[in-house]
């Protein structure tokens, strides 16, 4: 399960008596109690409930948007898209139906739709704490920081208590201190302000696997990837079953080197979570570390079927056909990975390889002096 707040948000379409004939007056009962076992987090009843009510009569809408609520706060991700989808297709601008479809294909790891319905939601309402927490959350599992920050501080400013945001939000304020920000004063500002997050997660879950996910979060951006380690196993001792471990402890192991180790952490989250897109991706980039370009092709591909705009993926599969001689497929990947991150300089000199070794010398010239010209600027 991915980084979810679990701060309970429900948006109740009004049940109208006159939807329901006279005779099945017990449907509003029905509803009613559906809605009282969802305030007591009792989803398993409330399942039940909201089955029976749309059992008798299939148009009413909330009783729809409810049982796909229901399913989600169950983690039966799949089951909860099915019945939201069927409310979207009676009202397509159901907020809810929306928002919580984009929730349950974060789950699933199927990004490029969860993108989608999410921004759709933001269009009916641009004022949900959970909203700019799940699009902040896909600005950060696609390594953007940046775009991050502005998402998740409209959440903190929503709703002050969700300690994921502030999680997810020093995560970021990490990332843009110790990323090499070329404004001196601009990193100190984001150093404070992770701090001020951290001292912040510490008041509010001491002692807790989430405080050292945390820690281990902002020593990895500082590059003290031993200790941010020696964090995540505390946070593992704590809960053995804390969704993302494997998956950072197996991207820090690559980093140090320890491609082993590395591969055996990410096969663990992938024996887990075998949809899980991050995995697929930090698997095939060590298969790339290691020069096993072969193997890292089926792992970046099939990510990019859930994620067809990350950034990493595509770089990743067009310097791995082009190692293996596939220049034509390796300058596709690398023309996206310039689509979505143009300051990036790297594609730019692949692809510089990639036209020379085609013989077109004057796409090889131009993309090398766009390498030259992002590297200059540092980037």
């Amino acid at each position: 399960m991915p980084r979810l707040c679990r701060t309970l948000v429900l948006s109740i379409l009004a049940f109208s008596l006159g939807d329901v004939c006279a005779q099945d007056v017990s449907l509003e009962d029905l509803f009613h109690q559906a809605q009282a076992a969802s305030r007591e987090d009792d989803y398993v009843r409330a399942e039940k409930l909201y089955r029976q009510i749309l059992a008798a009569d299939p148009e009413i809408l909330a009783a729809r948007v409810n049982l796909g609520l229901a399913c989600y706060w169950q983690h039966k991700s799949r089951e909860a898209v099915g019945e939201l989808q069927k409310a979207l297709h009676v009202s397509p601008r159901e907020f809810s139906a929306l928002l919580f479809s984009g929730l349950a294909y974060i789950d699933l790891t199927q990004y490029d739709r969860a993108q989608t319905l999410l921004e759709q939601a933001r269009q009916v309402n641009d004022k949900d704490a959970l909203l700019f927490w799940a699009l902040g959350s896909l600005a950060m599992i696609h390594n953007d920081a940046s775009t991050a920050v502005p998402l998740l501080e409209r959440c903190a400013e929503l709703n002050a208590e969700n300690v994921r945001c502030m999680w997810l939000l020093g995560d970021a304020y990490a990332i843009l201190a110790y990323s090499g920000h070329p404004t001196p004063a601009v990193r100190d500002d984001y150093a404070s302000r992770a701090d001020a997050a951290l001292r912040w997660m510490e008041q509010h879950q001491p002692n807790s696997a989430l405080l050292h996910v945390f820690k281990g979060d902002v020593l990895a951006a500082r590059k003290a990837t031993a200790d941010a380690l020696a964090e995540y196993q505390r946070a593992l001792e704590i809960d053995p079953h804390w969704p993302d471990i494997h998956l950072l402890m197996g991207s820090l192991l690559g980093l140090q080197g320890r491609l082993d180790d590395a591969q055996a952490e990410l096969k663990r989250q992938l024996q887990t979570h075998p949809d899980d897109t991050r995995a697929m991706l930090e698997m095939g980039s060590v298969y790339c570390t290691e020069g096993d370009y072969s193997k890292a092709v089926p792992y970046l591909k099939e990510a990019l079927t859930r994620d067809s705009h990350n950034y990493d993926a595509n770089y990743r599969l067009g310097q791995s056909y082009l190692a293996l001689g596939k220049q034509t497929l390796a300058i596709e990947y690398l023309e996206r990975a310039i689509q979505i991150k143009p300051e990036k300089s790297n594609p730019y000199y692949l692809l510089h390889r990639a036209y020379r070794t085609l013989k077109q010398p004057e796409k090889a010239a131009k993309a090398l002096q766009q390498f030259k010209r992002l590297k200059s600027m540092g980037s």
